[in-house]
């Protein structure tokens, strides 16, 4: 599953937030930890109430104080300072995971006035449009707190023909390693919840929009039984369920109602009717579900992006 997990950090007690989770999946997986901080350009004296870190070498006594605690919970730790101030400091996570090989970032999100934002502005959201790499986003409360993470319930949105299988995947051998529940869910659009493309052809045709939508419906729910009975012949804990309505909203309802602890979504969904990501991107989503977010984002095209470190790693 994964291996390698990068994990920024601005010296601030609310990016912290992260590592209770980090500390649970280094136990679970074995995965090493590559602590992260990238020296920004101008960068301001304070950040979420702590004293924001400036200099390389007052970065490299900070992380050396956070591998230092997750050393002593039996976490490989090394850590990685890039000391050429940057202003995009998004792409240079995302960079810094390609050229280090890491196979997770971990970052802390947070709520505002009840609008979530991110750790580092839109720095997260950035970080998965800019990088291959699949990313962790912690909710943290107003002090700094996150949600216990199991995970015991596992939310994953599926759909037939979707590449999602890396977040099926990831969910399964997540469950496997607690011997929590997996929950399937695939969502069909309604009539009134398709993207404007699909509603535009509804509109000319709409008892033939509805009939398609009813036949989604029932291959949606044919190809989740297959898949459950799948995951279940494995030994993993399975449960899945079709839902009609706006993917987002559905998906975060159906979140509360089995109480998960952790989503695990693809980023990237087909074109066309029935397109997950049409109606429920991300952002969405994470703006209204208090718990861990995993993002996995299809490759548009293979290979890893160029070399950019330029620093101090221990």
């Amino acid at each position: 599953m994964f291996s390698r997990m990068l994990v920024p950090l601005d010296g601030s007690r609310l990016a912290e937030s992260v590592l209770g989770i980090v500390e649970r999946l280094g136990r679970l997986t074995g995965c090493a930890v590559t602590l992260l901080h990238v020296i920004e350009k101008a960068p301001p004296f304070n950040i979420h109430g702590d004293t924001h870190l400036r200099e390389a070498r007052e970065a490299e006594t900070y992380l050396r104080t956070i591998a230092e605690r997750l050393r002593a919970c039996g976490l490989s730790v090394d850590m990685h300072v890039h000391t050429v101030p940057l202003g995009d400091i998004p792409r240079s996570i995302a960079e810094h995971a390609a050229e280090l090989d890491q196979d997770l970032v971990v970052l802390c999100t947070h709520g505002r006035g009840g609008v979530k934002r991110f750790v580092f502005g839109s720095n997260a959201e950035q970080v998965v449009t800019h990088g291959l790499t699949p990313v962790l986003l912690v909710r943290a409360d107003e002090e700094g707190a996150a949600r216990v993470f199991g995970p015991d319930r596992i939310l994953i949105p599926v759909e037939p023909g979707a590449p999602g299988e890396a977040a099926v995947r990831a969910g399964a051998e997540m469950a496997g390693l607690t011997g929590g529940e997996l929950h399937l869910l695939s969502i069909v659009p309604t009539p009134g919840s398709v993207s404007a493309e699909e509603a535009a052809t509804g509109r000319f045709i709409p008892r033939a929009a509805r009939h398609v939508l009813e036949m989604a419906a029932e291959e949606a729910a044919v190809a989740l039984t297959g898949e459950v009975e799948r995951l279940a012949a494995a030994g993993i804990k399975v449960r899945g369920r079709v839902e009609r309505g706006e993917a987002a909203a559905v998906l975060v309802e159906c979140a509360r109602k089995v109480d998960a602890d952790l989503i695990v979504m693809p980023t990237k969904g087909p074109a066309g009717l029935g397109g997950f990501w049409a109606n429920a991107p991300a952002r969405k989503v994470a703006a209204q579900f208090d718990g861990p977010l995993l993002l996995i984002r299809a490759p548009e095209e293979p290979g890893r992006q160029g070399r950019v470190c330029t620093g101090t790693t221990s």
